[in-house]
């Protein structure tokens, strides 16, 4: 019979029961990737400065829109909850290549804060890989399967 409760009580265990705090940190993460997206398509030159050197115009500028496009529309997704795990796991390589490769060119020190901000953001997409969306989220309210009444 103690088997019993155990499975009832880890079966209830998910994302939904994370504090309301976190949806809030989720929906400000989101809010920024989409900023930060909209910002990204709007300056073009520096764009194509970084990545001009290794590559020609016509990559740059499918790089430059591909990144642009994964952070705004993986920053809605992210901030409604939408296929949260997903949307984050999208974020990865860009995030990886703005730590290794963009910031690096402008200084590894404490007043670089894209550095500082990049690994804030990088530490909080591993976060909420890690700990789910949330209680307020589309992968909660819809794609969560209801548990069954007759189950309990």
């Amino acid at each position: 019979m103690t088997q019993l409760s155990e499975i009832r009580y880890t079966r209830g265990v998910n994302s939904a029961n994370n504090p309301i705090w976190m949806d809030g940190l989720r929906i400000v993460l989101g809010l920024f990737l989409v900023i930060k997206g909209i910002l990204f398509l709007e300056h073009t030159t520096d764009v194509f400065r970084i990545f001009g050197a290794e590559q020609d115009l016509v990559s740059a500028g499918k790089a430059h829109f591909l990144t642009s496009m994964v952070h705004i529309v993986g920053g809605l997704m992210i901030m409604i909850g939408m296929l949260t795990r997903l949307a984050l796991l999208c974020q990865i390589p860009i995030l990886l290549g703005a730590l290794m490769i963009v910031n690096p060119q402008r200084g590894v020190n404490f007043g670089n804060s894209e550095l500082i901000l990049s690994l804030i953001v990088t530490g909080l997409i591993v976060f909420f890989m890690i700990v789910g969306p949330g209680r307020y989220s589309v992968d909660n309210k819809i794609l969560r399967p209801k548990p069954n009444p007759e189950e309990e």
